[in-house]
């Protein structure tokens, strides 16, 4: 549905859906009007449905519509195929009113699918008559397949009809990152055994030159931007930064297939929904509790998106802005320090209410990232020797742990402090701060958190290139740029050349190359803090031979770990499907009931079911702290879900692992092993 969240899925699906809407048309004097509908291709049943009104009155009615060839020739595909795959395609060719007679089909598969032969048959369909064919279709690479069928016959009958299938990968993508100093008048050469690893059709390469020292904004950006959830936190980390990095080409794409505004905006509309009727936000949706701490955030983002021009509605930031000034009192110290930040910003807050808190509340405020937001505070409300001090005090306790914060880090702190220097008028003596950055940025790699990598970004725009125009030259080619950093995205074809990059300046310069794609070796089973463990069970509780599947057999797949850390931790699950599975449905703490061989399953924050995939969401450990509006502290340091699919394709298919992670701590997560499903038709 449109409320979802963002969890991933397929970009196309072999479906025919039709929606449209005519919007407002006035009635002529019979009280009549002819109104067009553009259908697209199409077999099958719509309903058109119409709304009437008048200054005193309103009705309504409806009327079916069948749409329709005299011979219908609808083909029926696998909603996606993994790399090696294969399945079934089946044709339905039925004639419902044409001429009896010979039918010439042709059929044909072109891109990342292809038949063992090409199809161009001839069918004597007699009239009413309907025929169901066959044929097995096999996925190359990762990328889009498409699917033609052609139909000529008596009575000049022609028709011919497409269909889009995406070959998606059974394995989830992975990138390497490397940053490095460029010496002037040295080059780089960037070739195709960066990408060696990576199947073919699955890679993208970025390259960086920036003056910023240490922080790839590219790799950041793209890295959030393949971020797969989309609770609150993780909606807002992906859209802050690029309400101030609006360059497509930083992100790798096309500026054809790609509009950063609108990835805002949605971003902006997403939260909006999670908002609740008194102001406050929900993590994945008004009615489940975030932290203050992240409301806080989701807050700054809209007051940040409403001040570069986005559609914030004015009513969603009057309650969010009213809720926060009602409520600031109940936060623990360090949330209140940022939400005082973010009411100046908004224009609500008090300065005599902030400097009460600065002096009365301001000893409990633990590490350095609530001084800097308080500093900023103190700074937006005309109080500049107060702001100096509480900055002062922020640098002195960057490094104090932090006990009760999930969210955070002590690079994402240093990352905030430098992006908070100029609001909280301290932009001077952060010399060392941005040497400890650099410095934990060394070997994070792909386990830097999304909040890491949002204040990152917003760092590295605090900082900025500054001096000079960069110099540098692409095979040869010399260029100069006054923005920085300066991306390169070279295609394939020229990382399989080699690509060469060189400093053509008088001073170092900042490289980040980043290479992301599916790896070709499958990935084996791994334990880093949790387990994971995914069964296939029958109906009545035995294991599911998975080689030995039928066409509409019904498997549970039920899915277990533990916490082994012991710690607390806010956790995803992703469960990618084979091919030839569809969920049929999530077990719920009802249903499951009708299954008495399964263990009670986990209460989750989220639990749905998409094209090719089943996510979770749930809480484990004992959290070691308390908030306002929530007493609840102790979850299980076990978990357990399930899920039933059908096996609706016959096909061999590739079966994905089961992924589940801290979402906040990359660093903790387990992964199951790959294996194999066979499907034999019925």
């Amino acid at each position: 549905g449109g409320d979802a969240g963002d969890i991933g899925g397929l970009d196309i699906v072999p479906t025919r859906t039709v929606s449209l809407f005519s919007g407002p048309v006035k009635l002529d004097g019979n009280g009549e009007a002819k109104i067009g509908l553009d259908i697209p291709d199409f077999i099958g049943q719509l309903r058109i449905m119409v709304v009437a009104y008048a200054k005193t009155k309103v009705g309504s009615a409806d009327q079916r519509l069948f749409v329709r060839d005299a011979v219908t020739a609808d083909v029926v595909l696998p909603r996606f195929l993994a790399p090696g795959d294969r399945g079934r395609l089946s044709l339905s060719l039925h004639n419902v009113d044409g001429q009896a007679g010979d039918y010439r089909l042709t059929l044909e598969a072109s891109g990342t699918v292809a038949l063992d032969r090409p199809v161009a048959e001839t069918r004597r369909l007699a009239t009413n008559q309907r025929e169901l064919l066959t044929w097995e279709l096999k996925a190359g690479e990762a990328g889009f397949g498409k699917v033609a069928v052609a139909v000529e016959g008596p009575g000049n009958f022609v028709v011919r009809r497409e269909w889009d299938i995406q070959v998606r990968s059974a394995l989830t993508a992975s990138a390497v990152d490397t940053v490095a100093q460029l010496e002037p008048q040295r080059q780089l050469t960037v070739d195709r055994n960066l990408v060696a690893q990576f199947a073919p059709g699955t890679t993208s390469v970025s390259v960086a030159l920036s003056r910023i020292p240490g922080i790839d904004v590219p790799g950041l950006l793209r890295a959030l931007d393949k971020y797969p959830y989309g609770c609150l936190e993780q909606t807002t980390s992906r859209a802050l930064p690029l309400l101030y990095y609006n360059d497509v080409a930083l992100l790798g794409y096309a500026k054809a297939d790609f509009n950063v505004q609108e990835r805002v905006q949605d971003a902006v509309y997403r939260v909006v929904d999670m908002q609740t009727s008194d102001g406050s936000f929900g993590m994945w949706g008004p009615y489940s509790p975030a932290a203050e701490w992240l409301q806080v955030y989701a807050m700054d983002f809209l007051l940040r998106a409403r001040d570069q021009q986005m559609n914030v509605p004015a009513v969603t930031l009057q309650r969010g802005l009213g809720w926060l000034n009602r409520s600031v009192e109940k936060f623990s110290a360090n949330a209140q320090a940022y939400a005082w930040y973010v009411l100046a910003k908004g224009g609500l807050a008090d300065p005599g209410r902030i400097r009460y808190f600065q002096d009365t509340k301001s000893a409990d405020i633990t590490g350095g990232l609530a001084w800097a937001q308080l500093a900023a505070a103190l700074n937006l409300v005309a109080e500049p020797g107060r702001a100096r001090l509480a900055f002062s005090i922020a640098r002195q306790h960057i490094d104090q742990p932090v006990p009760n914060e999930y969210y955070g880090s002590p690079l994402r702190n240093r990352a905030a402090l430098i992006a908070l220097a100029t609001e909280a008028g301290g932009q001077q003596a952060l010399a060392e701060v941005v040497a400890s950055v650099r410095e934990q940025l060394v070997g994070k790699g792909d386990y830097l958190t999304t909040q890491e990598q949002a204040w990152l970004l917003l760092a590295a725009r605090a900082m900025g290139g500054g001096g000079s125009e960069l110099a540098y030259s692409l095979d040869g080619e010399r260029h100069k740029a006054s923005k920085d950093p300066v991306v390169i995205n070279p295609d394939r074809a020229a990382v399989q050349r080699g690509v060469r990059v060189g400093n053509d300046g008088d001073r170092p310069v900042w490289l980040q190359v980043t290479a992301r794609g599916v790896p070709i070796e499958p990935q084996p089973a791994a334990t880093q803090g949790l387990t994971v463990d995914r069964r296939f069970l029958t109906l009545d509780g035995k294991p599911a031979d998975l080689n030995r599947m039928r066409q509409n057999d019904r498997v549970i797949v039920s899915i277990r770990g533990r916490n082994l850390e012991g710690g607390y931790h806010e956790t995803a699950l992703l469960d990618l499907l084979p091919a030839g599975f569809e969920i049929e449905s999530v077990l719920n703490e009802e249903t499951v009931k009708s299954f008495s061989f399964l263990d009670k399953l986990t209460e989750t924050r989220i639990a749905e079911a998409r094209d090719d995939r089943f996510f979770a969401s749930f809480n484990l450990g004992r959290r070691n702290y308390r908030m306002w509006w929530d007493s609840s502290d102790q979850f299980p340091n076990s978990y357990h879900v399930a899920y039933i699919v059908r096996a609706v394709t016959p096909g061999s298919f590739a079966l994905p692992a089961t992924h589940v992670s801290d979402m906040y701590a990359p660093r903790v997560y387990a992964r199951s092993a790959m294996g194999h499903v066979t499907i034999a038709p019925r």
